[in-house]
C-alpha cells in the first residue's frame, strides 16, 4: 500500500509532462501552422458583454405620480414624436380626484382671502385697523396661495394639462396628460385600464438631435471579477469590430442580485433601437501580471488549456493558466513562459493529433 502511494505522484507528474512533437518545417507549412512570438501584439475587440440600448436621461423629461393611477384613454404611443402640449393620455384615481377638489376649493378660498386682504389693506392705510390686523389677513391669503402653488406643482409633475387646471373642470374621460416638451415618446402607457404604480415614471419624452444616435446609451452589467479591468473612456466595439462608443460612467454600487456593477456607454453612429439587447465588446485593461495570446494558439485538452511552444525539433505542448477569455483571445498567466518564446497558431489541431498519437505509444 505504501509503495502504491509513493508511485502515485510519479504517475501524476508523468501525466502532466508532454513529449516534444517532432515535426519538420515542410510539415509545418503543409499543415497550415504558423509561428508567432509569444509577445506579438494583435487586434482584439475585447471582452464580450450584453448592452441594453436606451435613451440618455440627460436629454429626457420624465412624468410620474406619487400615488397609483389608472389609464382611462390613450392618444399617443411609444415611439411617436410629440410636440409640447400634445395630449398623450387620460388618467384617473381617487387621490387625483381629491387633489382636484382641493385645488378648486383652495382657489375659491384664495379669491375670498385676496378680497379680504385688499379691504384690510385699505382700512390699514386709512388708519381704521392696526397693522397686526392687516397682517393676519395677509398671512391667511399668502398661506392659501402657497397651498395652491403646491397643488399645481403636483399636478404639473403628473403632466396634467395646464389649461385643464386653469379652467377648473374635470375632463370627459378623466384628467388629461400632455407632453411637457417636444421629442420622442420613449415611455408611455400601453393600454386603457393599465394601472401605474406610485413613483413609477409612466411618460418619458426624449429630445432628439440632428444625429439621433448621439442620444443613445448602452447599459452594461459587468461581473465584479471583471470590473477592475474596465475603465472610463474604454472603447466599445460591435460584433463586427467597429467602434461604436466609449464607456462614460461606471457605478460603484453592486447589484446584489446579479453580483454586477452597471457601466454606461455612449452609443453613436448606429441603427440600434431603444430597448434592444446587443452584444458589445469592451477593450479593457489586462489584469496585472498577465499577457494576451490569440485563441488560434490555444487548444483544450480535457480540463486543461495548452499552447505549443516552438522547440529545437518542433513544438513542446505546454499547459497554461487561463485568467479570462476575450474575443479571439485568451488572457493568461505567463508563469513558466518568457517573451523570447514562439508559439504555434492556425491549424494546431494537427499538433494535438500528433501529441495524442505520441502519448498512446
Amino acid at each position: 500500500m505504501k509503495k502504491s502511494l509513493c508511485i502515485l505522484p510519479l504517475i501524476i507528474n508523468f501525466a502532466l509532462c508532454f513529449e516534444e512533437i517532432v515535426i519538420s518545417q515542410e510539415e509545418i507549412t503543409k499543415n497550415g501552422i504558423k509561428v508567432i512570438p509569444l509577445n506579438q501584439v494583435f487586434n482584439t475587440k475585447g471582452v464580450p458583454f450584453n448592452a441594453l440600448i436606451d435613451f440618455d436621461e440627460r436629454t429626457s423629461n420624465t412624468q410620474s405620480s406619487s400615488f397609483g393611477i389608472i389609464v382611462v384613454n390613450i392618444y399617443k404611443r411609444e415611439g411617436e414624436f410629440v410636440n409640447e402640449g400634445d395630449l398623450i393620455c387620460d388618467i384617473s384615481s381617487n387621490e387625483l380626484s381629491g387633489m382636484f377638489f382641493e385645488l378648486t376649493n383652495t382657489q375659491e378660498k384664495l379669491k375670498i382671502a385676496s378680497e379680504n386682504e385688499r379691504k384690510d389693506k385699505s382700512l390699514y392705510k386709512a388708519g381704521v385697523i392696526s397693522k397686526r390686523e392687516y397682517q393676519l389677513s395677509y398671512l391667511a391669503m399668502n398661506e392659501l396661495r402657497l397651498k395652491l402653488n403646491e397643488i399645481k406643482s403636483k399636478l404639473d409633475l403628473l403632466g396634467i394639462d395646464p389649461n385643464f387646471i386653469k379652467n377648473g373642470s374635470q375632463g370627459k374621460y378623466g384628467f388629461p396628460v400632455v407632453a411637457k416638451t417636444s421629442g420622442i415618446l420613449s415611455v408611455a402607457p400601453k393600454q386603457s385600464g393599465e394601472k401605474i404604480e406610485a413613483f413609477t415614471p409612466y411618460v418619458r419624452i426624449s429630445k432628439v438631435s440632428d444625429n439621433a444616435a448621439n442620444n443613445l446609451l448602452g447599459r452594461i452589467k459587468i461581473p465584479i471579477h471583471l470590473s477592475h479591468n474596465i475603465q472610463k473612456g474604454a472603447p466599445v466595439f460591435d460584433d463586427d469590430g467597429n467602434k461604436i462608443g466609449e464607456i462614460e460612467t461606471i457605478s460603484v454600487v453592486i447589484d446584489k442580485v446579479s453580483n454586477t456593477i452597471l457601466a454606461t456607454a455612449n452609443i453613436r453612429n448606429t441603427n440600434f433601437k431603444v430597448g434592444e439587447m446587443i452584444e458589445v465588446y469592451i477593450d479593457g485593461l489586462l489584469p496585472k501580471g498577465t499577457i494576451l495570446i490569440p485563441s488560434s494558439a490555444v487548444i483544450k485538452n480535457g480540463n486543461d488549456y495548452l499552447i505549443f511552444v516552438q522547440s529545437a525539433k518542433g513544438f513542446k505542448p505546454t499547459k497554461i493558466h487561463k485568467v479570462e477569455e476575450r474575443d479571439n483571445s485568451f488572457v493568461i498567466d505567463p508563469k513558466g513562459l518568457n517573451n523570447q518564446m514562439k508559439i504555434a497558431t492556425g491549424n494546431i489541431i494537427s499538433l494535438k493529433g500528433m501529441m495524442d498519437g505520441l502519448g498512446s505509444e
